[in-house]
């Protein structure tokens, strides 16, 4: 593969849309402005409203002046798959592309995706040059929304880490990411079904396991300060007069105060429900002939 991609895809609203990708992704974004495309949202490419003079072959000649390869997609651009998706989900989702033209970028993403399946491995492993976000308003889900390496027609969904959970990468409790066929309806349904149920139960297992870690830790401190205080002496064996049993006291108290902080965090989602949520509403999905 050369150092310089421009991958294609068709856009029922942009039409043509081009995607710059590899270390030297800028001999890409060449090419393309000189062929007449423009930079869109997200750094997506597409020809103008109207315009007929551009072809695939003027692009072609023009990209390998550039050094740069051109790739044809055998799927739609990944906007209006993870658009059409995000429609068919019950509340409010939004989605958004992203574009990781640098190998780096897409390096980036590993230590945020919450997730114990293939697609952590696929990001670590395979070149994915561009993603969809997936986003729940109402719940803050952040999901990752990709073409599945080595399918020309399935896609690949898995989590970020939510908020307050620190890096997602190789936590026990993650989720498992699932395959989605092309069709949004199925897909929606997969979704809904399988794996955001499977999501809300991982996020409640995680939060109950940081509240347990934190509690074990403080009461841990909790008991050596105690044999501390009962001893009257250091745990070198040196002795504890009045000032130092003061010093030791408040080292105690913020080291406790900064141990319980994971409790207030994860506490209050967790009380709202006694057991794992297993569901997130209605399973109602709006009509698709998919």
């Amino acid at each position: 593969m050369t150092e310089a991609q421009i991958i294609l895809s068709h856009s029922r609203e942009s039409g043509i849309v081009g995607i710059a990708s590899g270390e030297q992704y800028k001999w890409a974004h060449t090419a393309l402005a000189e062929s007449g495309f423009q930079r869109g949202k997200a750094g997506a490419w597409h020809l103008p409203a109207g315009d007929t003079g551009t072809t695939v072959l003027d692009l072609v000649r023009c990209a390998q002046r550039h050094r740069t390869s051109v790739h044809t997609s055998s799927r739609r651009f990944i906007g209006d798959a993870a658009s059409d998706l995000a429609r068919q989900l019950p509340g409010r989702w939004e989605a958004s592309v992203e574009i990781y033209s640098h190998p780096a970028w897409q390096e980036d993403l590993v230590p945020w995706i919450w997730d114990g399946g293939e697609l952590g491995r696929a990001l670590q492993n395979e070149r994915i040059p561009y993603a969809a976000i997936l986003t729940d308003t109402v719940r803050d889900t952040t999901l990752l929304f990709v073409e599945r390496p080595g399918s020309h027609l399935d896609y690949l969904v898995g989590a970020f880490a939510p908020e307050g959970f620190e890096e997602g990468y190789g936590d026990p409790h993650a989720p498992h990411s699932i395959v989605l066929p092309p069709f949004p309806g199925r897909a929606a349904q997969a979704l809904t079904d399988r794996y955001l149920p499977a999501y809300d139960r991982a996020v409640h297992a995680r939060r109950t396991a940081a509240i347990a870690s934190a509690l074990d830790e403080i009461r841990s401190e909790y008991e050596t300060w105690q044999a501390m205080v009962a001893s009257g002496r250091y745990s070198d064996a040196t002795p504890l007069d009045a000032d130092a049993l003061c010093t030791a006291v408040e080292e105690f108290l913020d080291q406790s105060w900064h141990r319980f902080l994971p409790v207030l965090d994860h506490a209050p989602p967790c009380s709202t429900s006694a057991a794992p949520p297993s569901v997130r509403g209605p399973r109602m999905l709006r009509p698709s002939p998919a």
